[in-house]
């Protein structure tokens, strides 16, 4: 290990080196102290330095093999040992390269690619992480970790059937229950991407019998595939054991009444929540349900005994507010947001709150300014650019032309048939069968008045009509966004970058008087409809019943739609997320949509 040293110093070393193997670390740690203490040695400093280590004291351990490397540069393990250091540390610069140093000099030494594909990961090169986490399972095909990481990264790189294969392998091989069940879960991740709910279900549920005592998300992702397969009474038996298990769960309460809710089942809706513990954020989670169910005045009674004991509450400011602002007393919630702000200056939820509370009292320039400051940190908040044009449409300022760019940066595509079918209204009858199965919520959720909404990513489900749809819609997307004039300082311009890729996916169905209010979507870049059914009642251009509107705000502050568009079957519509749009009500059969946002790559 050494190169000028004594025979007595390296048996010494490899003395301390077998105490530190059996855990001894106080014996270790005397011989070498003992050892260093006479001079500079390398296998002496590496053995103090693997000591502190397990001590935790990382950057005495990390110094002391760089001092060791002085000695014996370019020793392999003690590479190895100092890139793992270095990486604790995070400082991963340094360990990639020590990492990459080691794995070269020890070619057969699989667990130098894997630390290095970690630490390659972490920094972002995904390229560079999957060929060391390959060279590793080259070397040792069992390398169980290795293969977990790889079908890991796969999942994230959207390769779910390669990682689906890898991780099934190492299920398989798997040894314990921890490392099988991680298998398991990441398996049932791929499972579900690729629209195999019930093979995911099963793994998710494997998860359980394997860890009862693991996170409770896994609880969440198996009560979303019961909702997506409409096994409703399955999803709310497994939230309300959830909520039995741990009764302030605050996450549980809020998707089990939420499900409650859209089922109509008003006989449980908000029970949970009288024999659950008190605490702020539960009490913050039944006003939002309180608000959602139509019933703010007792909302805002909650919103006010949270803000008796705790006056800087900013949720609790904020869902006062829009209580306020929804009676129509705007001053008031102004006043509310200017006194949160007071103490909390710098939260960008107050600051959007109060753009918004204030162009509701009809200060658009207060209005624009918070905007402006909160997208001076934010610049792709989707709602403060909402705020920013609707403030400069009522300053008559041309700016809020530029920004939502109405007659250009909406655009219409009428998609040509899929393969295998004569023509559009042949392929929407047959999606629009397809979806009869999905819409099972009774009641109002999201945007919808009178209509539903499917559970779950639709284009993750992976059905092949959805699929054919969505490869028009990817020809379709492609051609918007070419289409995009370049421009920097553009808040949608700006971001277009290398492709997209889809952020979340549904069906919306209306039914006879449904309209969708007013909205935007907080999450994306570029927004959508696409129509599989539309009502007689469309055909008017005069009444307009069921068309799509923009630019006209959630609330009312004088602004009428800045244009409106005809649906059709077959008809694509897409739009910056940031756009305030929703439908005039109509007569007639159901109006029925598919609908996604998308992001930059």
């Amino acid at each position: 290990m050494t190169t000028q040293t004594a025979d007595p110093i390296a048996a010494e070393v490899a003395k301390g080196i077998a105490l530190l193997t059996q855990g001894d670390i106080a014996g270790a740690e005397r011989i070498g102290e003992s050892l260093a203490a006479r001079g500079n040695d390398a296998g002496a400093l590496h053995l103090l330095a693997m000591v502190r280590a397990r001590q935790n004291r990382l950057e005495e351990a990390a110094q002391l093999i760089g001092r060791a490397l002085v000695l014996a540069p370019g020793q392999p393990q003690m590479l190895f040992n100092h890139g793992k250091l270095l990486a604790l540390l995070q400082r991963d610069t340094e360990a990639a390269r020590a990492l990459e140093a080691a794995a070269n000099a020890l070619p057969g030494y699989a667990e130098a690619w894997q630390t290095l594909a970690e630490v390659q990961r972490r920094m972002g090169n995904i390229g560079g992480a999957e060929k060391s986490f390959r060279k590793a399972l080259a070397l040792e095909p069992r390398h169980l970790l290795a293969r977990l990481s790889l079908g890991v990264l796969l999942i994230e790189t959207e390769r779910t059937p390669e990682a689906e294969t890898l991780l099934a392998e190492g299920l398989a091989q798997a040894p314990d229950n921890m490392l099988k069940a991680a298998f398991a879960y990441n398996l049932g991740v791929a499972q579900q991407d690729q629209g195999k709910r019930e093979a995911a279900l099963e793994n998710f549920t494997r998860v359980r019998a394997l860890d009862p005592a693991g996170s409770v998300n896994l609880d969440f992702n198996r009560a979303n595939i019961l909702c997506e397969l409409s096994r409703m009474d399955e999803a709310e038996a497994l939230l309300a054991g959830m909520i039995k298990r741990n009764p302030d769960n605050d996450e549980a309460h809020l998707s089990y009444n939420k499900l409650l809710y859209s089922m109509k089942r008003d006989e449980k809706f908000l029970a949970s929540y009288d024999s659950a513990p008190q605490t702020t954020s539960l009490q913050l989670g039944r006003a939002s349900l309180l608000a959602t169910a139509g019933r703010a005045d007792e909302a805002r009674d909650i919103y006010a005994g949270i803000l008796a004991q705790e006056p800087g509450n900013q949720e609790a400011v904020t869902g006062m507010a829009e209580g306020l602002s929804k009676l129509g007393r705007h001053a008031e919630a102004v006043s509310a947001l200017e006194t949160a702000l007071a103490r909390a200056p710098d939260s960008l939820v107050l600051i959007t709150g109060l753009a918004g509370a204030a162009l509701q009292d009809r200060d658009p320039q207060k209005a624009a300014a918070m905007a402006q400051k909160v997208l001076a940190r934010a610049p792709h908040d989707q709602l403060a650019l909402a705020l920013l044009g609707a403030a400069w449409r009522l300053m008559d300022d041309d700016r809020h032309e530029a920004l939502n760019g109405y007659d250009d940066l909406i655009q219409l595509f009428d998609l040509e048939p899929p393969d295998g079918f004569s023509g559009m209204a042949e392929f929407n009858a047959a999606l629009n069968g397809l979806l009869d199965g999905l819409h099972n919520s009774r009641r109002d959720i999201q945007s919808l008045r009178r209509g539903s909404q499917t559970y779950g990513a639709l284009f993750s489900a992976r059905h092949e009509l959805v699929e054919k749809l969505r490869r028009r819609i990817n020809e379709a997307m492609d051609r918007y966004i070419a289409a995009i004039k370049p421009d920097a300082a553009h808040p949608f311009a700006g971001r277009r970058g290398q492709g997209f890729r889809y952020q979340g996916s549904w069906s919306s169905r209306l039914s006879n008087q449904g309209y969708h209010v007013n909205h935007i979507h907080h999450q994306g870049w570029i927004s959508s409809s696409y129509y599989v059914d539309v009502p007689d009642a469309a055909k008017d251009k005069t009444a307009q019943e069921g068309w799509i509107k923009f630019g006209e705000p959630a609330f009312d502050i004088g602004l009428k739609p800045r244009r409106t568009i005809q649906p059709a079957p077959g008809r694509l519509v897409l739009f910056p997320s940031y756009m305030w749009h929703g439908t005039i009500p109509f007569h007639g059969q159901a109006r029925t949509t598919i609908a996604f946002d998308a992001v930059p790559r």
